[in-house]
């Protein structure tokens, strides 16, 4: 009896030590529970699953799509190109409207899904976590290249699908971002949302704190003008100038085009070699997303935009012995050259952008200014790929791996000099060293959000 009052005793005192916050007194813990968190970002990268795969598509499909009788392709048709509407279409200008639906889509989800993967995570999570929904991505892209590879361009649509049958399930257990609730005056369920995703015990009153006192400093209203306020601008040119290196590096052009590429460069089973590129992308993104919080998000990106750069190169000197001197090489060489280039773009360039896009802003305008880099990184993707078949025509291949080369390598040589580091770093903290350069400390900050 005495035992069964010194318990009840126990859990009375530990019920009272509870605190409003979340966890025991005596058991508060300092850091989250990780597997909330992952499932968190989980659920959510599944749209990015189908996104990549909207990417992917072309790679496999175009070619198995110009050996359709029913279909024809122009170049114009090719650099365009909902899954219901491309699998059940007739001609090449319903095939353009479900990729323009899809398209539409797809630009939702670049907006949403990596701000909530950047603002749900802990500091020390927010690297790997902040990058799955690249990793889904590709994922996605992968997936179509073994749909394209091994069934038709038709079915390979019903497959491509399937993604987002699954996103809608998972998306209804996991909670608004935390941010989100407090920047709406919520308390109650932003404490609830950072309960389910750090667990009970885990004790959030600092980080509700700093959480609460940076929406505070810089106001709960969004306005489009603080885009060119001094504490939002630098980063917003930072954005914008990783959005361009990721695209101009040509990576999205190999992964969209691989099929063609290897055709064009002789490259024999070239459905066999799409998917290799597709097993390199998840190795190397997975790579990426194992690095980032340990080596960080600057070395990464410079030693992506280098092995890019040199590959492109390499990939240009071939064609150019290959087109214009009639010097054939073998044909291992694009193979191999094509899957280092894939490899390099996935340890950086691909994913690294995307997060830090997320990263740099204050969380009164982490949304807006993220939608504004994703417009434009779309734009400038759409552009080039528009371009591409027809630079490719009029100035030959060599040509085009040799300006996204020279365009890579440059790019490395500016982010060493632009781009901090963000490793390890809250987003109040990044924010801190933005908003010291408008007191012409920048030095001093900078030492300070790279941890010197």
């Amino acid at each position: 009896m005495c035992r069964a009052r010194d318990r009840e005793a126990e859990s009375s005192e530990n019920l009272r030590n509870t605190n409003d916050d979340g966890g025991s007194a005596s058991y508060r813990q300092t850091q989250g529970r990780v597997t909330t968190q992952l499932f968190a970002c989980l659920a959510v990268s599944l749209s990015n699953l189908s996104a990549g795969a909207v990417n992917g598509w072309t790679a496999a499909a175009l070619p198995s799509m110009k050996e359709d009788p029913t279909i024809v392709l122009t170049t114009a048709d090719i650099a365009w190109m909902g899954w219901l509407t491309i699998a059940l279409a007739s001609n090449t200008t319903v095939i353009l409207l479900g990729r323009m639906i899809c398209g539409t889509a797809t630009a939702f989800l670049y907006c949403a899904s990596p701000v909530y993967c950047s603002e749900v995570p802990e500091a020390r999570l927010r690297g790997s976590l902040g990058l799955m929904p690249s990793l889904f991505i590709t994922f996605g892209i992968v997936l179509s290249y073994m749909a394209g590879a091994f069934f038709s361009w038709r079915v390979s649509c019903y497959i491509c699908s399937i993604p987002i049958i699954l996103m809608f399930i998972v998306l209804w257990v996991v909670p608004e971002s935390p941010y989100w609730y407090l920047l709406k005056g919520k308390m109650r369920e932003c404490k609830a949302s950072l309960r389910w995703l750090r667990g009970p015990r885990y004790d959030f009153t600092s980080e509700l704190e700093e959480m609460e006192a940076k929406i505070t400093s810089v106001g709960r209203k969004v306005e489009y003008r603080e885009l060119w306020r001094p504490r939002t601008r630098w980063p917003f040119l930072i954005s914008l100038f990783m959005a361009t290196l990721q695209q101009v590096s040509g990576g999205n052009i190999l992964v969209v085009f691989t099929g063609l590429i290897f055709i064009s460069a002789g490259v024999e089973n070239h459905r066999m070699a799409v998917v290799s590129t597709g097993i390199i992308q998840i190795i190397f993104t997975f790579l990426c997303l194992m690095a980032v919080d340990r080596l960080g998000r600057r070395p990464l990106i410079i030693v992506s935009t280098c092995t890019i750069g040199l590959a492109n190169t390499i990939l240009g000197f071939y064609y150019l012995m290959s087109n214009v001197y009639e010097i054939q090489w073998p044909s291992c060489v694009p193979l191999v050259t094509i899957l280092i280039a894939i490899a390099g773009f996935c340890l950086g360039c691909r994913a690294v952008p995307w997060l830090l896009s997320t990263e740099l802003f204050n969380t009164t305008i982490r949304s807006t200014a993220n939608s504004a880099s994703i417009f434009y990184n779309r734009l400038l993707n759409v552009t080039i790929l528009q371009v591409y078949p027809f630079y490719e025509e009029a100035f030959g291949a060599h040509t085009v791996f040799f300006t996204f080369g020279s365009l890579s390598l440059l790019s490395s040589v500016i982010a060493y000099f632009v781009v901090p580091e963000t490793k390890g770093k809250t987003l109040e903290q990044i924010q801190e060293y933005f908003e010291s350069t408008r007191s012409g400390s920048r030095v001093q900050g900078y030492e300070s959000v790279n941890g010197n």
